[in-house]
């Protein structure tokens, strides 16, 4: 009934004693069976004959209380949450939001953090609002942000409902997809927004020669060490808080894995090296961060990893993510060195984004071909463009 009424209910699985009440009561004669089909209609003109009551609806509230219209019900549910998303539009595409705000509409992360209430899911999505409207921030810290959006500095610790919100909103803006489990994935997460998670002086990157403005600190001892042709460690506090000018503007800027690499090539070639950073391994927060700034500085950065299948996917995210092309990477550079042994690959294979012919070559030879193995090709590359 409160879904709309219906002909008849079935019943399953009754009893004599059930099968006998319902016979009694419409006057039916005895059947057998498992079930049994109640018209509604004759049940209600029973209750009216016998003067019991003047419909079906009245007796069952006696019997229940009041009836509810669970379509109304829904339709005004449904309402409420329309209602709820159109209020907040135009504050989601005055940041550029669209696509996220999109996905909580048709995926229902809201409605599940919110567990079913329109209202809860009205202050979770103004809370969420509220922080990324602050973003991107200049190297403060989390704990910050959260007191100064939400007044709780421990709003947007992981598993927070506003949290959950703001980390799928910057994973989609970052181009990072969902946001991933690791501590370091987390960091670099809201690191692509410039907030600091826990001070952030042990994410690094290594850089030689990359050529900055002097109007900052970080710009000041970045420009002396090129100055020397010498290496220095940058901390992704340093790049959020004291960022520099990055004076790379169509510049060639090499990007590789291993800091030995850097280590030679300010050994060998000092400061007639191009531009150089090392990532240390799969790039993590200051790299990342460093990358994305020279990128919309303008720089023309290449990349370069061993060739196995994790640097084959690292470079695949990489040149996905970032205006970069990949640096002796390919068939070619495989086949130039193919007598040189290699460990073993491991893992499954990847295919190159870039270079189809890379995966069965690479699977031909059976073992990777490391940025070390070909050290005196990458100088030469690295001096040519100084």
């Amino acid at each position: 009934m409160e879904r709309g009424g219906g002909e008849a209910v079935t019943l399953s699985r009754v009893t004599e004693a059930e099968r006998h009440a319902v016979e009694t009561l419409l006057g039916r004669r005895a059947s057998r069976g498992a079930t049994i089909r109640v018209p509604l209609a004759q049940v209600e003109e029973t209750l009216r004959g016998a003067g019991i009551a003047p419909s079906l609806a009245a007796a069952l509230e006696v019997l229940g209380g009041p009836l509810t219209d669970r379509n109304a019900e829904r339709e005004a549910l449904t309402a409420s949450w329309q209602q709820l998303f159109e209020a907040h539009r135009d504050r989601v595409e005055a940041i550029g939001l669209g696509a996220w705000f999109q996905g909580l509409r048709q995926r229902g992360l809201l409605k599940r953090l919110a567990r079913g209430d329109a209202d809860t899911a009205r202050e979770l999505l103004e809370g969420a609002l509220s922080v990324l409207e602050r973003l991107p921030a200049r190297g403060a810290a989390l704990s910050t942000v959260a007191a100064e959006a939400l007044g709780d500095a421990h709003a947007l610790d992981r598993g927070r409902p506003v949290a959950t919100l703001v980390r799928q909103a910057l994973g989609i803006r970052a181009r990072m997809g969902e946001e991933g489990e690791s501590a370091d994935d987390e960091r670099t997460l809201w690191a692509s927004a410039g907030v600091l998670v826990g001070g952030d002086i042990t994410s690094t990157v290594l850089v030689l020669n990359l050529p900055a403005a002097d109007n900052t600190a970080t710009g000041i001892a970045v420009d002396a060490f090129g100055t020397v042709g010498e290496p220095t460690y940058l901390t992704l506090r340093q790049l959020l808080r004291d960022p520099p000018d990055w004076r790379c503007r169509e510049r060639v800027v090499y990007v590789c894995e291993n800091p030995a690499i850097v280590a030679e090539a300010a050994e060998r070639l000092g400061i007639s090296c191009a531009p150089l950073i090392a990532t240390l391994g799969r790039p993590r927060a200051a790299a990342l961060t460093l990358l994305e700034q020279l990128s919309q500085a303008g720089a023309r950065l290449q990349y370069r990893g061993d060739l196995d299948w994790a640097g084959i996917a690292i470079a695949n995210h990489l040149l996905a993510r970032y205006p970069a092309r990949p640096w002796r990477m390919d068939t070619v550079t495989l086949s130039d060195f193919q007598n040189l042994p290699g460990p073993r690959l491991k893992g499954a294979p990847v295919p190159a984004n870039w270079d189809a012919e890379l995966l069965p070559a690479l699977e031909q030879r059976g073992s990777a071909l490391e940025e070390e193995q070909i050290l005196d090709l990458l100088l030469s590359d690295l001096q040519s463009l100084e």
